[in-house]
């Protein structure tokens, strides 16, 4: 047995949580030792930032979610009610993610969906910082946690819900990053502010809080994990049975998203026709989801699940869901699990006996995140690639056409384009208001609003057909004439 091995940590998970070493008892300066992470992260940053500015350049990212979220915040941030316009519906009341008033005021000084897009990839990349110190402290190894840092960064599901519009998950994978780093290393008080963080991000966040929180009850101190877990489960209840219900004045619809007709429905499956609820759970690609899932780290995290069973709840969530959105890694739903799977590969990597065997997992979970991200990611080496929906020439025309719109006017553009003019009070996704689409609590589909006759200018391509509802815009035609046409584009006034 080597040196190197006889001074191997002993330490589990389970075990009293130690100091992390600083850059002093390394005797390192700390540019050594957080230089190769920042310039990682910040190469990241670039790449991510670009392709995000690529896409909206392109007309790439449509306005659920993105225009969503950007209208919202301009509203807060010219002091107006936040009823987003293009959803029907508050935003709070689509979902409880009060996590995003803190953004108003910096919204204030940058009112562009450019914003919040950089924002999101600078909140992702530095999410890598917690996992690098707690890598760092268990494996006591620079080399090793700044590996474990880049397998993070590599890791396909976040580069995918980096460029997956905005979504307030992205401040969940920073906030459940240092909410995991507090527990590992006990840090009480950090532990409760990153918990009560965590659960502002959105209604269900109960499922990820509650199984850290019982870890911490268990592991570290009882009466801390009782009573942040008590505080995550009456959270859960106001959010979903008073406080959504208060902004949408019903029920929230998500609940729909449980197979068999709700709780009731998949448990009498479960008990009484076992067989179809398990083929339920083989369709639409599930099993597949699961092993992208542990696939981008290897699977590290088997040699000790501990931790990386926090995120066991909203896996099953994601997979129960009837919304075939949620089990798949293109979307926001699974961006939390990321940090989760990587952190829970960095305690059970630093669980095993040997020295050998811990530099070999961690090379084996950095291959991992690089090959998935080739096959799934967006790195300048991957089989995806980001293309512009709009050609230059069609962006030039249409940046000429929405400058001529006056930035009061209520506004009814075609789907692609209103990420581009949704920074106002009124602006809908055509055919709403005219015939209304995926609005309010969608009881009012195909009927025609009463602010529709507000609306003053229509943006939408010179030719229709039925795929753009070409019926509705014959129907209101003589209401609006022609103000300019360009690059296959027409902007109509209202006469």
């Amino acid at each position: 047995m080597d040196r190197e091995e006889v001074a191997t940590r002993s330490e589990s998970a389970s075990s009293p949580p130690t100091m992390s070493p600083t850059w002093r008892s390394l005797g390192s300066h700390p540019l050594a030792v957080y230089g190769p992470l920042a310039l990682v992260a910040g190469l990241y940053c670039a790449w991510f930032i670009t392709l995000s500015m690529r896409m909206y350049d392109g007309y790439n990212y449509p306005p659920f979610d993105l225009s969503i979220f950007d209208q919202g915040l301009w509203l807060l941030s010219h002091g107006h009610s936040p009823f987003v316009t293009i959803m029907g519906r508050s935003l709070f009341g689509d979902h409880a993610s009060f996590i995003l008033l803190p953004l108003v005021l910096i919204y204030r000084l940058f009112p562009e969906p450019q914003g919040i897009l950089v924002l999101q990839t600078l909140l992702l990349a530095s999410a890598a910082l917690p996992i690098f110190l707690i890598a760092r402290s268990r494996l006591s190894s620079l080399g090793q946690a700044t590996a474990l840092a880049v397998a993070f960064l590599a890791n396909p599901i976040l580069q995918q819900g980096n460029l997956d519009q905005f979504h307030p998950e992205s401040i969940q994978v920073l906030v459940i990053s240092w909410a995991l780093y507090a527990a590992l290393e006990w840090r009480p008080a950090l532990l409760a502010l990153t918990v009560l963080l965590a659960l502002m991000v959105k209604e269900d966040a109960v499922m990820l809080v509650l199984p850290l929180t019982v870890w911490v009850a268990l592991r570290r101190d009882r009466a801390t994990g009782i009573t942040l877990a008590a505080a995550a489960l009456a959270w859960a209840y106001l959010a979903n049975y008073l406080v959504i219900p208060g902004f949408l004045h019903a029920a929230s619809f998500y609940s729909g998203r449980l197979p068999f007709g709700g709780v009731h429905g998949t448990l009498a499956t479960l008990l009484h026709a076992p067989g179809t609820f398990f083929s339920y759970l083989a369709s639409q690609g599930r099993p597949f989801y699961l092993w992208q899932l542990g696939a981008t780290v290897g699977f590290a995290f088997l040699a000790n699940p501990e931790i990386a069973a926090v995120g066991a709840l909203v896996a099953f969530e994601n997979v129960l869901s009837n919304d075939v959105y949620m089990h798949q890694i293109l979307y926001q739903y699974s961006l939390p699990l990321v940090p989760v799977l990587v952190i829970g590969a960095t305690v059970a990597i630093a669980r095993l006996r040997r020295a050998r065997w811990r530099r070999a997992a961690v090379a084996g979970t950095l291959v991992a995140a690089l090959w998935t991200s080739a096959v799934w990611g967006f790195l300048p080496y991957s089989v995806n690639r980001v293309v512009a929906y709009q050609p230059p020439s069609s962006r030039a025309a249409l940046a000429a056409l929405e400058a001529r719109i006056p930035p009061d006017a209520a506004v009814c553009a075609w789907y692609p384009l209103v990420a581009h003019l949704d920074e106002r009070v009124n602006v809908y996704v055509w055919p709403t208001p005219f015939s209304a689409q995926n609005w309010g609590l969608f009881d009012t589909n195909g009927q025609t609003l009463p602010r529709a006759r507000f609306v003053t200018y229509l943006l939408l391509p010179s030719v229709l057909d039925a795929s753009t509802n070409l019926d509705v815009f014959q129907r209101i035609s003589a209401h609006f004439t022609p103000l300019a046409s360009r690059g296959g584009f027409t902007l109509y006034v209202r006469r």
